[in-house]
């Protein structure tokens, strides 16, 4: 019988930890083969009937060593498997031939079987059940999971076997969720998943907020085992050794520019506030362009803090001397009256001319979008418009000031400064590596803000690949990976986690609870809008009982059989013989978790329940990725 057509109703589990009767009739055939042959060379018996004898005992020994052993081995599985090592070309070995497969790991499909036998030794003292340390050695080709190592054995133990699990990379085109508590194994799991990116030749970007030097390590292993460039990197607290990596670099129309740098709002801005902030970029930046001059984060703070007086009267006095008539200056002090008072003391006399030359005469005759823009900031009242940028200047302060201005607004022509200037674009158009670092224990809001920014111009790729009909069967396949979704987690990586499927995005996001999801998205029903568009998911040891929820309704239901034995015995009080006794046996199902939530928190390190391809569930196991064994 298959694994596929075994169901709980079977109730091999029985057989499965019971003692090994049959090493009794082992000894019993090796006893009797060696018996025909002491009887063969005494001369006994002819050969003919020797032969009969050896036939018999030799296929009855194979037989129950056999049985002995299968009862034994599930026996030695119980005792789990200790976490092991690999290196990256015996990663690279077995992916071969499964270019466009992704690797889950050691382990097995989880079937009702596996269900069943797991509820069953809920009820046992399983320790019992186990074999000696040495026995195992000799049964398994793994070491067993020490005792003083994090977790139960048994979850990996309900199957004897452990092989390489493959899922075809199309059925992940629909995002990945990793998700395990503090030191479950999530940065190993997903080194794994980067690493097979990376040896597939992928454009790989990896945002790691918190920047684990194990990860970026096994980024650098894995590109130089696989042959390409070491990866581009950029961190803010190290800016000498990352790259600049313009992030306003690419964009279509100044909406863009605009819509990136709301990704730097306090979440907890007034929307009526954050409105009309996003307005106030845009004209700035739709007014440098206008100009010809390209938006940066330094020169968008500049008329953020200062206003946009400098910004406004060259672009007034360039439309003046195009539409205007010639001789308009006759009309200076009119103007000047209808323009009324400056909103600032330090607002030029002659600016205030230009917009009333523009608003009675020029708008009429040729209306500028990028003058029209600017002249409502001009006319806005000044106490909201404080408001407003004594909320968005420190943000915007944080990425102008210091080194990282530099490295977020490079300067091309400056001859000091050889470090290689990118942008994301760039980035995927070379098919880089590239890893971003964002230290965000020491300053989560600057770590926020750059993958906000960052994740914001992503979309905006991701839109035009669409456009332009770029997928991951006619172009180069992007693969995301966000670790500690929680602290980045904006509208723009929705829209990629949404749509970014189409244009060749693939996502793969980590996080540790679903509660610190819902504490930065504001609500539970917002957190699971995020995880509703990640359509696979790795599991590995939680105990928030907020996520194992999700878990064990993501993995769905099975039926689980439960029997129940009573015997009733009953005599008569009087002496003539009145014996009566009943046996009842009695076998029932229930609907029950296809993996019980309280496991999931007993899932020893490196372990994990995954389910994906809209219903296939695996139990597995994934190495540690190291440059060599020792390591």
């Amino acid at each position: 019988m298959s694994d596929a057509q075994k169901t709980s109703q079977t109730f091999d589990r029985y057989e499965c930890w019971r003692p090994a009767y049959e090493a009794v009739a082992v000894v019993a055939w090796m006893c009797a083969f060696g018996w025909v042959t002491w009887v063969y060379f005494a001369n006994r018996l002819p050969l003919s009937w020797c032969s009969v004898l050896w036939t018999l005992s030799a296929t009855f020994l194979i037989k129950r060593t056999y049985e002995t052993l299968k009862v034994l081995t599930a026996r030695a599985s119980l005792s789990g498997s200790k976490v092991t090592f690999m290196t990256f070309k015996e990663l690279a070995k077995i992916m071969k031939g499964h270019s466009d497969d992704l690797w889950l790991g050691f382990g097995f499909r989880w079937w009702p079987e596996h269900s069943q036998r797991l509820y069953e030794l809920m009820k046992l003292d399983w320790t019992k059940l186990q074999l000696p340390s040495w026995l195992c050695r000799l049964l398994l080709p793994n070491q067993a999971l020490p005792e003083e190592a994090a977790g139960l054995p048994i979850i990996h133990g309900v199957s004897d076997t452990d092989k390489s699990l493959f899922r075809p990379l199309k059925n992940f085109e629909g995002g990945l969720c990793l998700c395990g508590t503090t030191q479950a194994g999530k940065g190993v799991y997903l080194s794994h998943l980067v690493a097979q990116a990376i040896a597939r030749g992928d454009v790989v970007i990896v945002i790691d907020p918190k920047h684990s030097s194990r990860l970026k390590d096994n980024i650098l292993n894995a590109c130089r085992a696989s042959g390409r460039d070491d990866p581009l990197t950029f961190h803010p607290a190290f800016p000498d050794t990352s790259v600049r990596l313009d992030p306003m670099h690419s964009f279509t129309n100044a909406t863009e520019i605009a819509s990136r740098i709301r990704q730097a709002f306090p979440p907890n801005m007034d929307e009526n506030f954050a409105n009309f902030a996003w307005m106030a970029v845009n004209a700035i930046a739709q007014g440098l362009i206008a100009l010809e001059i390209r938006p940066t984060l330094p020169l968008i703070a500049k008329y953020v803090r200062l206003g946009i007086y400098d910004l406004l009267e060259p672009l007034l006095e360039r439309h003046a001397r195009e539409y205007a008539t010639p001789d308009w200056q006759k009309c200076y002090f009119d103007l000047k009256e209808k323009a009324g008072r400056p909103p600032m003391p330090t607002v030029s006399e002659r600016l205030m001319v230009l917009v009333a030359l523009y608003e009675t005469e020029l708008h009429q005759i040729a209306p500028d979008p990028a003058i029209d823009g600017l002249i409502e900031v001009f006319r806005h009242n000044r106490e909201h418009y404080s408001k407003i940028t004594a909320s968005l200047l420190p943000i915007l302060s944080m990425l102008t000031t210091g080194k990282l201005a530099d490295s977020l607004s490079p300067t091309l022509t400056d001859p000091h400064d050889t470090r290689p200037v990118m942008n994301l674009e760039k980035v995927i158009c070379g098919g880089h590596v590239l890893y971003i670092g964002l230290d965000s224990m020491p300053n989560p809001t600057v770590a926020s803000t750059l993958a906000g920014i960052w994740l914001a111009d992503l979309a905006n790729i991701a839109g035009r690949r669409y456009n332009l009909g770029l997928s991951a069967l006619n172009s180069r396949r992007i693969s995301l990976f966000i670790d500690e979704i929680s602290n980045v987690i904006n509208v723009p990586l929705i829209e990629i986690l949404n749509k970014g499927a189409e244009s060749g995005i693939q996502t793969t996001c980590a996080m540790q609870t679903i509660a610190d999801l819902a504490h930065r998205m504001g609500s539970v029903e917002a957190a699971h809008v995020v995880l509703g568009n990640l359509n696979n998911l790795i599991a590995l040891r939680t105990k928030d009982q907020m996520t194992q929820r999700f878990v064990v309704e993501t993995l769905g239901k099975t039926y689980i059989a439960n029997q129940t034995l009573s015997i009733n015995n009953r005599a008569s009080d009087n002496l003539s013989p009145n014996y009566h006794s009943s046996l009842t046996r009695q076998m029932n199902t229930e609907l029950e978790p296809i993996f019980p939530p309280e496991f999931l928190g007993k899932l020893p390190n490196c372990e994990a329940i995954v389910q994906v391809s809209a219903g296939y569930v695996y139990k597995t196991r994934c190495p540690i990725l190291v440059k060599e064994k020792g390591n």
